[in-house]
């Protein structure tokens, strides 16, 4: 029966043009450094002692790169890369722990559901493909036409696994969701929350208008604050590390280098190469998909040492290699002129020099052995440190320790930044604990857990910056509130509350009626506000001052729309599907991060960072 369903469908071997079955292989290259050979000795992680390779790794990663990158000229920053790691990290350990369980409860296809699948409910995946599409959408009869192909059976075969795959997660799921239930109280109760409106009039005094003033205190008055609410700033456990950091620097070696190949690409360019194409082929600069044109820029814009050599060239020439803290250049003067303009910050109408040039860039960026011998370096103090002291091995290397700020759990770690891999390690370990060779854009480390400190009461110094804000905060909430107040005040005597606002310069506005789930202009959904317009219930009604998160705010109901019950009916399935499927959401999230923070995992893929990049 199954090669009958084989038969039927369609060459999906499209599919792996789409994302999912994206197998791009990192080249290690055919002789590997010590530094690539210990990467290379140890698997990306062990997870629930299941090892995983780095070419599953590396996968995901360029997947999820790919993606990031389409449409995007320039090279994605270190943040982006950084998150794109951790992402990739993220589906992989979810998808392994997933089929884990897939193999612990024994989950199988069938090959009706497998067909079933395909043939009712095409994946996104596949509706994507351009194949499919006519006029620009998915043809839902194109693809059974293709579904019912002879043809269709060996790119069957390579995506049945795939889709295989995907129909057990999907069952794995339903099975732990199906715990989710909702009350017919819950179904009425959304109803009501979707479909009862209000009409009010408000009068909303805002802290912005207090944010000039509220910034008037002293340190004193800091200090005085602080003793005053010295329980609101408590400290959760914190770590301190100590850092044997190496920036990844270019060497002597690495600039001589550069030297060199600017010097062959010059020789080349004035024996009368095309430069825009020497310098697509050859430049580090992101100019160099436009040939290196750097276009027109005024005098004084570029690095000094780029800024002279081009300034004092004549047209048409080409510069000998420039060298600037980016590296080598070669420069090619288009053409010079002067016109009336204004430099950066300034606003004066001015005679500007402006250039018209292109430039072929060398980095000098560290190399291979560069990066070698700093790991090299670090990796013998590791190895001393654990027979004699961290601090005693640091020496030895003259590599000055570096101890950083505590920090808590997530928080971005002095010295190396955001690094949730190192992070993770310096609250899982004992202290004294010494970390594998990490390395991040910049830098490669190893540190050791210095301390951990206790969550309680944190001192001012720590604080400081912390009560400096909240005391502004809390008196422009004071400064709010006191205006709301004697707003309040005056409409008891006048019982004309617009008159009331004017007197002390805030607005009267006419709001448009809203749900409890709504949106209103200057508080959003804050459930203080929301919740005190609901709370009226004759027309004509003023509320009391409400503080919320942007201010305090004076209601004055104008209509209450009660929800038509007979609508309740008609009504009731599709809001049961929803919550059914946002309770389902929940649980299964729940059921996942309980699922993780069992599990036994080794995560080596920080260390392994520098050969995910593309």
């Amino acid at each position: 029966m199954f090669k009958a369903l084989r038969k039927m469908i369609l060459p999906i071997v499209l599919i792996a043009l789409v994302g999912f079955l994206a197998t791009i292989i990192f080249q290690w290259g055919m002789e590997l450094s010590s530094r690539d050979n210990y990467l290379a000795s140890n698997v990306a992680a062990v997870i629930n002692g299941e090892e995983i390779s780095w070419q599953d790794y590396n996968k995901i990663y360029s997947n999820l790169y790919q993606q990031a990158s389409q449409g995007v000229e320039d090279e994605l920053p270190d943040s982006k890369i950084r998150e794109i790691q951790g992402n990739a990290w993220n589906q992989l350990l979810h998808d392994r722990l997933i089929m884990q369980e897939v193999a612990k409860h024994n989950i199988s296809v069938t090959s009706e559901e497998l067909y079933g699948l395909l043939r009712y409910s095409p994946p996104a995946e596949l509706q994507q493909i351009t194949f499919f599409h006519t006029d620009g959408r998915f043809d839902y009869q194109k693809y059974l036409n293709y579904m019912a192909d002879p043809n269709a059976a060996p790119f069957w075969a390579s995506v049945e696994p795939f889709i295989r795959t995907e129909i057990m997660k999907m069952k794995l799921q339903e099975m732990v969701s199906q715990a989710a239930q909702v009350t017919e109280a819950e179904i009425k109760e959304a109803f009501v929350t979707s479909e009862e409106k209000v009409k009010v009039d408000m009068v909303n005094v805002s802290t912005a208008r207090f944010s000039q003033a509220a910034r008037d205190f002293t340190d004193q008055d800091v200090d005085d604050y602080f003793a005053a609410n010295r329980d609101k700033y408590k400290v959760d456990e914190r770590a301190v590390l100590k850092v044997a950091l190496i920036q990844k620097q270019p060497e002597p070696s690495d600039w001589e280098r550069a030297r060199v190949k600017a010097s062959e690409i010059y020789d080349s360019a004035t024996a009368g190469a095309d430069f825009a194409q020497l310098a697509m082929t050859y430049s580090d600069d992101n100019s160099a998909r436009n040939g290196g044109d750097l276009g027109w820029f005024p005098e004084g814009q570029m690095v000094r040492e780029f800024n002279d050599m081009v300034f004092s060239m004549k047209k048409g020439e080409i510069s000998q290699p420039v060298r600037t803290t980016f590296g080598y250049h070669v420069i090619l003067l288009h053409d010079r002129k002067e016109e009336m303009g204004t430099l950066p910050g300034s606003t004066k109408q001015e005679k500007i020099t402006k250039a018209h040039a292109s430039h072929i860039l060398f980095k000098a960026a560290p190399s291979a052995e560069t990066l070698d011998r700093v790991f090299n370096t670090l990796n013998q103090i590791r190895t001393e440190a654990e027979n004699s002291s961290f601090e005693a091995a640091a020496a030895a290397a003259d590599i000055e320790l570096r101890e950083t700020r505590p920090f808590e759990r997530g928080d971005v770690i002095q010295f190396i930044g955001r690094d949730e891999f190192a992070n993770q390690f310096a609250f899982d370990k004992e202290v004294g604990s010494l970390s594998d060779i990490m390395e991040n854009n910049s830098a490669i480390y190893v540190f050791q857990i210095a301390e951990r400190l206790p969550s309680g009461l944190a001192d001012l110094e720590e604080s400081r910056s912390q009560a400096k804000r909240d005391l502004m905060n809390d008196r422009m909430y004071a400064l709010c509130m006191d205006t709301a107040n004697a707003i309040y005040a005056d409409y008891e005597q006048s019982s004309d509350l617009k008159k009331a606002a004017k007197k002390h310069a805030a607005k009267y506005v006419e709001l448009d009626p809203f749900a409890r789930s709504g949106y209103v202009k200057d508080f959003g959904r804050d459930p203080y506000a929301i919740g005190g317009a609901f709370a009226l219930r004759e027309p004509g009604q003023v509320s009391k001052p409400i503080q919320h998160e942007k201010g305090a705010v004076i209601f004055k109901l104008v209509e209450r729309s009660s929800p038509d019950l007979t609508d309740f009916t008609a009504k009731r399935d599709s809001i049961q599907s929803v919550l059914l499927v946002n309770k389902q959401q929940e649980l299964y999230a729940k059921w996942y991060e309980s699922l993780r923070e069992n599990s036994a995992i080794i995560n080596n893929v920080q260390l392994g960072r520098a050969r995910s990049d593309i």
